[in-house]
């Protein structure tokens, strides 16, 4: 592999406007990952993994790339250094190699099922998203989903969600945080949410594989903080929301109790 030097030495974001289609019919990502930041030099770098790029602007004007496979990069060439907004056009697979943006599966009275979740952490959120994915790469994220929704499916990310429109589901803006922080997850869910003493709201989501007694039992503690005394989980996506909320989405099977 050619050696690059880091892609934020090039291109710093300081936010992203993400609107991300999730079809999990034909299993195909498709989107675009709108970057403002600061071009260092001419000769940005972007991060892609698995994608097919359609097209790059910069400031609303069509600008030369290629796509380095091998790098995990794109390679775009602008105008001139500095303040700049990147929009790039990108599809890529859905799969069930539990990175990036996969789907798990369950069964409920013998109907296989599944919800989408991610894995970002540490390099896997470029299988989602063109981005600077380097930690110290830190931004303020816009997040729009569509996904083929079917009634009674729900949504839930990073930040509460701000509306919806056409299908298209917003998300209130983050804080400024790295890219493998960005969490969500859809499907056919079911939920408890509640406050601690504190005034901290806690919500736990998952899957109806099994009833809700049978799937989990909690305390709260005055802090804050979730407390099992007797869960089902198997795959299970945790969510530190800034804005005072706490969340799990879990997938039930039996699992050892823990917090």
């Amino acid at each position: 592999m050619t050696a690059l030097k880091h892609f934020y030495e090039t291109f710093q974001p300081s936010h992203y406007n993400l609107y991300i289609d999730v079809n999990r019919a034909t299993k195909l990502i498709s989107g675009t990952s709108t970057i403002t930041g600061d071009a260092k030099e001419a000769n940005v770098l972007i991060h892609q993994k698995f994608m097919t790029i359609n097209s790059v602007t910069a400031d609303g004007k069509p600008v030369t790339f290629t796509t380095d496979n091998e790098n995990e990069a794109i390679h775009i060439t602008l105008a001139q250094p500095g303040e700049t907004t990147l929009a790039i056009d990108y599809t890529a697979p859905l799969t069930d190699s539990m990175m990036g943006i996969y789907p798990s599966y369950y069964e409920v009275n013998g109907e296989k099922k599944q919800i989408i979740g991610t894995q970002f952490e540490t390099t896997f959120a470029r299988q989602a998203f063109p981005s600077v994915d380097e930690p110290e790469a830190k931004a303020t994220f816009d997040l729009a989903i569509k996904f083929d929704e079917q009634p009674g499916e729900t949504i839930i990310a990073n930040m509460p969600e701000d509306h919806e429109e056409n299908g298209v589901h917003y998300f209130e803006t983050t804080v400024r945080m790295s890219t493998y922080l960005i969490a969500f997850a859809f499907g056919d869910l079911q939920s408890k949410i509640t406050k601690t003493k504190s005034g901290v709201e806690v919500g736990v989501f998952a899957t109806k594989a099994h009833q809700q007694k049978s799937w989990i039992s909690h305390s709260i503690s005055q802090n804050g903080q979730l407390s099992f005394t007797k869960t089902f989980i198997k795959h299970h996506i945790r969510y530190r929301i800034p804005g005072n909320l706490h969340c799990l989405i879990s997938q039930p099977v039996p699992w050892k109790t823990g917090g």
